[in-house]
C-alpha cells in the first residue's frame, strides 16, 4: 500500500541480496545511561565555553550531517574499514569522478568528530564510527544518514521557521506534495527512506519482542509492517507461532525475500491490505509500529477503526511508539517529534494518555503500558 494509504509502495533492496541482522547490542539500560551521560557532559562543556562559541558550534551541526551523508554517498567507509587509504587512493577506487583535494579536506573535517582518523602521512583510518557507516555492516546506519541529508528532507528542515509560524508541514509547503506522494514520484528517495526505517526497526525489534507478552502458540499480525523486521523477531523467538503481514503488494514482494532470509517465511501469511480502506486478518495479537505518529488524530481514528474491524473480540493491539509527555526532553523522542512536524502532515509523537484516548474512541479497552529496553513503549488496547 502506498504510505498515503497506509504503507510504502516502494520496494526496498536488501543489502547485497543478503539479510543483515544487527549484532548483539549492549543492554538497553546501558545504552540509555550512556546517552544520558553524553548529554550531561556536552551540556557541561557548553557551559564552560562562552555562549556565543557554544551556539556557533551547534549551528555547525548542519555541516557534520552533510559530511556524514557525503561519506555514505561516496562509499568512503566501505573502502577504509579494511585498510587505511589516502584521499588520492580513495579517489581512484570510489565510483565516479572524485576530486582528491576536496575529499581530503572533507575527511580532515570528519576526523574532528572521529568519523575517520587521520595520521601524519595523510592516510585515513577507520574508527568505530566509520564502521557503522559501512554499507555492508550489519549495524550500518548508512541508510539513515543518506535519508536525513537527502535534498528533499534538508529543504523541508530549512523552512522550519515557517512551520512554527503556521503549524503546517514544511515538506508539503516546500515540495507541493506529501512526503508519501513525493516518494511515489521519486522512488530512489523512497527506497532510501524505507531502508532507513527498516534499519531502525531491526534495532528495536528484539527488545519489543522480549517486552511484549506472547504465549508463542498463537498468531501475531503486523499491520503495515513493511518488509517484516518486527514480525521476524517475534517468530524467531516463538517457533510454534504463526504470523500475518498486512501490506501493499509491492512491499510484500520485498517481505517475501526478507522473511525467507530470516527463515520464517513458511510461517507467514501475506495479506494485501490498506489501513485506510480496511483489511481482513485474524490473529490474537496485532502489532502497529510507528504508524500513528505519521498522522493527525482524525486519520489515526480511521486507522484504528479499520484495525478494530479486523480483530476478534478479546484480541490485543499493541502500539509500538516513542511516547513523550508534554514536558519531557528525551533527546531521541523530541527529535522524532520534530521530524514528524517538519516532514509529515500533522504527524506527531504522542503521550500515553493521547494514545489511550485514540484507542478508546476506536472501541478498545486500554491495557498495560510497557517500556522496552530501548526508548520504545508498548501501549496496549484490547478489542471489546
Amino acid at each position: 500500500m502506498s504510505r498515503d494509504r497506509g504503507g510504502l509502495a516502494v520496494p526496498v533492496e536488501l543489502f547485497g541480496g543478503r539479510l543483515k541482522l544487527p549484532p548483539i547490542s549492549p543492554p538497553g539500560f546501558l545504552v540509555g545511561t550512556g546517552l544520558e551521560l553524553r548529554r550531561r557532559l556536552l551540556r557541561l562543556a557548553d557551559r564552560i565555553l562562552p555562549p556565543e562559541i557554544a551556539v556557533l558550534d551547534h549551528a555547525a551541526g548542519l555541516a557534520e550531517a552533510a559530511v556524514l551523508g557525503a561519506i555514505v554517498e561516496l562509499g568512503v567507509a566501505d573502502h577504509i574499514v579494511d585498510a587505511p587509504r589516502s584521499a588520492a587512493d580513495l579517489a581512484e577506487v570510489i565510483e565516479g569522478p572524485v576530486d582528491a583535494e576536496s575529499l581530503h579536506r572533507m575527511l580532515r573535517y570528519a576526523a574532528v568528530f572521529d568519523l575517520v582518523a587521520l595520521d601524519a602521512d595523510g592516510c585515513f583510518h577507520a574508527t568505530p564510527f566509520t564502521r557503522v557507516l559501512d554499507s555492508r555492516a550489519a549495524d550500518s546506519i548508512a541508510p539513515w544518514c543518506r535519508y536525513f541529508v537527502s535534498k528533499s528532507n534538508v529543504a523541508a528542515w530549512a523552512d522550519l521557521a515557517a512551520t512554527v509560524r503556521t503549524g503546517e508541514s514544511a515538506f508539503r509547503r516546500v515540495h507541493g506534495a506529501s512526503v508519501w506522494d513525493y516518494f511515489d514520484a521519486h522512488p530512489d528517495e523512497g527506497r532510501t527512506f524505507a531502508a532507513a526505517m527498516r534499519h531502525l526497526t531491526e534495532g528495536v525489534a528484539p527488545s519489543v519482542a522480549d517486552a511484549c507478552p506472547f504465549d508463542g502458540a498463537g498468531t501475531v499480525c503486523d499491520v503495515a509492517g513493511g518488509s517484516g523486521a518486527l514480525l521476524a523477531a517475534f517468530l524467531s523467538r516463538h517457533p510454534s507461532s504463526r504470523g500475518v503481514l498486512v501490506e501493499a503488494a509491492l512491499v510484500l514482494e520485498v517481505a517475501d525475500r526478507y522473511l525467507g532470509e530470516a527463515g520464517v517465511r513458511d510461517r507467514v501469511t501475506f495479506v494485501e491490505g490498506d489501513i485506510f480502506g480496511g483489511f481482513a486478518a485474524e490473529a490474537g495479537l496485532y502489532l502497529m509500529k510507528d504508524i500513528l505518529h505519521d498522522w493527525d488524530d482524525a486519520a489515526c481514528a480511521r486507522i484504528l477503526a479499520n484495525t478494530r474491524a479486523a480483530m476478534p473480540p478479546g484480541a490485543r493491539l499493541v502500539l509500538v511508539e516513542n511516547v513523550i509527555e508534554p514536558n519531557d526532553i528525551d533527546h531521541f523522542v523530541t527529535f522524532a517529534d520534530m521530524q514528524m512536524m517538519v516532514a509529515l502532515d500533522e504527524g506527531r509523537q504522542r503521550s500515553v494518555a493521547e494514545l489511550q484516548s485514540l484507542l478508546c474512541e476506536a472501541g478498545f479497552e486500554p491495557g498495560p503500558v510497557r517500556k522496552t529496553a530501548t526508548v520504545v513503549h508498548l501501549v496496549e488496547g484490547i478489542a471489546v
